[in-house]
């Protein structure tokens, strides 16, 4: 239950912060409207009621993670406190988005909303003592609500006459039979008989449960204002209630058969269409945009049938295949790949919304089934309990040699390289990501590119053993381990990405050019460049140095928090003041080995660049005294966010709060960081846009923006703390100690 009370929590705060067009323009003046003109409580009627709906969750699940503290009024308090706090803070927020209206008078509505979840809270205790959401027992029973919920929305009766023979129009002038409506109405009534045959035990409506429920739904359906009923409903219903007839009472295994037809159903709803185009449309990475921002009531239609289809499937799969690794992950892949093929549908909307809603509803959905095989009498819901599961990895890394290491790697090697060769190809991809590779973006291309992303997680683990098995003479040994590193990733990159991209990134090669006809590094430079008149040896030395001073602040920064966190666990330290003691002097000592090598690479990498790919973006002047230090901000909080995801042994649902937390804020540090106006090949666009945008001339929406940056830097934390999980040592073969034996005669 606490989940899903963090869960209510943050949609709260992201649905009252889209769009996230943060600006500081006139924010004096809505300043002043927040805090002098809306204290009036009555506003609009929708308005009201929107706001007393929003915190009502979060009264309800406020109380429920501490059951024996629901009759102590502190709690109600501390609660309510809390909620006004969080309703308040929305609003301040409100006030640098010009898109939002942050008013007083919505803390108010929201307090109210609070009190009657308290309410509901007490009614369901009191009554329904047993009533739980997130208990594995009743989720079945809520699955089948939201397929209801979604049948008969928005659940008003018409007594209009004619309204409901326009309801039934559909069928008997215009009947229009569409095959992938009929399928998915199919599965869905399948499905919830499946759902429901525990809720009538020893009744005598249990056999009756699914044609006395779905014949009355259809003179519901056409009597409810804003709906309608289709042949295709009809004949799913008739169709559904046909095949539950034949199969009740054979000795199937219908879990599994329905997991299967869900699968097929969805595919056919997502990609039934078939009006495949040669023209890609726009893939929207904001989540939940599209219900924000669109029609009420058919979002909210459609959110109940989405919750109903996705939550099925992770239910039945997580129940009837136990064993399975990864299968949230293999579920998230399948949603993101309909997504994907969308694209080329101009009759569908691509968006990130349902893979996101499969990771939310993963997290919420939790089965633990039993090994033993199951005989016909009993039931899944008899055999899982709500004892959460968590795929989060410990920070101890695998065995040496082991064989699933070696498969989860290649496995990751070749799932990233697939994934980054579609979204090459996605429309609005940025240019010069699309002419980054070789072979113009082949596999062969791409895939030392992934070792090259995956190689700067992986080393960090390597070097931090190193500083914890040779603790003596870290100022000489810590910066040729980060060098060493450096070399690998440069060798990688440089047989991916062409000589243009990494010119780009590193800046071109003119030291020698310096050296010979500027001769600034004076008679001595004259005389290395005659003992060595090699350009093409100085160009290549100059691009590696280059190269590592531009990477190499990021794998000191990674190794300087990874070495802390295994200093922490190597002595078992215990006390928040001892390993914060212990965290301060680790740092401490280790950036003051690191610092001069700082010091160098921003000389070399910035000072002294050969490109203005990076000086030209970067802000002139800031609040921090210019962009440079809030970019230095920026990758300090990626890094330390990638090293705890990786080491901090908690819930992933906090690591994923952590995330979009530090996400926020390393956007409002990037938008410092970056110059907003940038003037260039007659053209102004901003640094953000630059970076983000697909290219210089077409300007994107601030929230199509902010979607791409939180893709990138989730994509970002999450590879390099998946790269920390594979140790280099563990990946290479055991080595096989042979016994001596002795012989006697």
């Amino acid at each position: 239950m606490q989940k899903l009370f963090l869960f209510i929590i943050g949609a709260i705060i992201y649905g009252s912060l889209f769009p996230f067009t943060f600006s500081a323009l006139d924010s004096a003046a809505r300043w002043q409207t927040l805090l002098r003109d809306s204290f009036a409580p009555f506003t609009s009627l929708g308005d009201i009621l929107g706001n007393i709906v929003l915190f009502m969750p979060y009264g309800y699940l406020a109380l429920a993670p501490k059951e024996s503290s629901l009759r102590k009024k502190p709690s109600y308090l501390k609660y309510f406190l809390y909620g006004l706090v969080l309703a308040f803070v929305i609003q301040v927020v409100q006030v640098y988005i010009p898109a939002r209206s942050p008013a007083m008078a919505d803390v108010y509505w929201n307090g109210v909303g609070i009190l009657a979840g308290f309410a509901a809270h007490h009614l369901t205790q009191r009554y329904f003592p047993g009533l739980s959401f997130t208990t594995a027992r009743n989720t079945p029973a809520l699955l089948a609500l939201c397929w209801l919920l979604y049948l008969l929305f928005p659940f008003i009766p018409s007594l209009d006459f004619q309204a409901i023979k326009n309801s039934i129009k559909p069928v008997l002038l215009t009947p229009d039979f569409r095959w992938h409506a009929f399928i998915i109405s199919t599965t869905g009534w399948l499905l919830f008989a499946h759902f429901t045959r525990n809720l009538f035990l020893g009744s005598r409506l249990n056999p009756l449960r699914l044609p006395l429920i779905a014949l009355l739904s259809l003179p519901l359906r056409m009597i409810i204002i804003q709906n309608s009923l289709t042949l295709s409903d009809l004949s799913a219903v008739l169709f559904a209630i046909v095949i539950w007839i034949v199969f009740q009472g054979q000795k199937i295994d219908r879990g599994k058969g329905l997991a299967a037809l869900l699968a097929v159903s969805i595919t056919i709803y997502s990609i039934g269409s078939l009006d495949f185009s040669s023209q890609f449309s726009s893939f929207y990475w904001v989540p939940f945009s599209g219900f924000l921002d669109g029609n009420l009531f058919t979002n909210t239609k459609s959110l109940f049938f989405k919750v109903f289809l996705f939550g099925s499937l992770i239910w039945l799969v997580k129940l009837n295949w136990p064993t399975l690794r990864l299968k949230t992950f293999w579920l998230f892949l399948f949603i993101l790949l309909l997504e994907l093929i969308q694209i080329t549908m101009p009759s569908r909307t691509a968006e990130i919304t349902d893979p996101v809603l499969i990771l939310l509803l993963s997290l919420l959905i939790q089965v633990r089934s039993t090994t033993h095989r199951r005989n016909e009498t009993s039931s899944p819901e008899d055999l899982v309990s709500p004892a959460p599961v968590t795929d989060a990895p410990t920070s101890q890394p695998p065995a040496p040699g082991s064989k699933r290491n070696l498969l989860s790697f290649w496995g990751s090697l070749i799932v990233i390289t697939a994934l980054l060769a579609i979204l090459i190809r996605l429309p609005g991809v940025p240019y010069n990501v699309r002419e980054l590779f070789r072979l113009d973006g082949s596999i062969i291309a791409i895939l030392p590119f992934t070792c090259f992303i995956l190689w700067f997680g992986m080393s960090i683990p390597w070097i931090s053993r190193r500083m914890l098995t040779h603790p003596n003479f870290h100022f000489v040994f810590f910066p040729l381990w980060v060098i060493a590193a450096g070399l690998i990733s440069y060798s990688l990159l440089k047989i991916s990405v062409t000589e243009e991209a990494l010119d780009d990134i590193v800046g071109s090669s003119n030291i020698y050019w310096f050296v010979t006809n500027r001769a600034i590094w004076g008679d001595a430079g004259l005389w290395l460049s005659q003992l060595l008149p090699f350009p093409a040896l100085w160009n290549g030395l100059e691009e590696i140095v280059r190269f590592l001073a531009l990477f190499s602040p990021l794998t000191f920064l990674l190794s300087m928090f990874y070495t802390t966190g295994d200093l922490i666990k190597k002595y078992n330290i215990q006390g928040a003041t001892a390993k914060l003691r212990l965290t301060l002097l680790s740092l401490g000592l280790n950036l003051l080995y690191a610092l001069p090598w700082f010091y160098l690479c921003k000389v070399i990498a910035f000072d002294h660049s050969s490109t203005d790919n990076l000086n030209e973006l970067i802000a002139r002047q800031g609040v921090l005294g210019g962009g440079g230090t809030a970019l230095y901000g920026l990758i300090i909080l990626l890094t330390l966010n990638s090293v705890w995801v990786r080491q901090a042994r908690v819930h992933w649902l906090l690591k994923g709060v952590s995330i979009a937390g530090s996400g926020v804020l390393c956007w409002f540090l990037l938008n410092m960081g970056l110059e907003p106006e940038v003037q260039k090949y007659g053209l102004t666009f901003s640094g953000v846009d630059f970076l983000l945008g697909p290219d210089r001339k077409n300007r994107l929406d601030e929230t199509i923006l902010f979607g791409r940056w939180i893709f990138l830097y989730v994509g970002s934390i999450t590879i390099l703390a998946w790269g920390m999980r594979f140790d280099v040592k563990s990946l290479l073969p055991q080595k096989k100690h042979k016994e001596n034996r002795k012989y006697y005669g």
